[in-house]
């Protein structure tokens, strides 16, 4: 995973993608970014969206 897409992302997508990456708990990661652990699915879906789009992104 690279740092620089991630470091475009808003905090709590970014903060949950280094915690699953860093083999988390989804207990702790959902509490973490303040999500109800029935939500994380989607939270995470949307949080890989993200870092895709940003990945596809030139810096400018």
């Amino acid at each position: 995973m690279s740092a620089e897409p991630l470091a475009r992302l808003p905090l709590p997508y970014a903060t949950a993608l280094r915690l699953r990456a860093a083999g988390v708990d989804d207990e702790v990661i959902a509490d973490r970014v303040g999500v109800d652990l029935d939500a994380l699915p989607t939270f995470m879906r949307v949080a890989e969206a993200k870092l895709a789009a940003a990945s596809r992104q030139t810096p400018s």
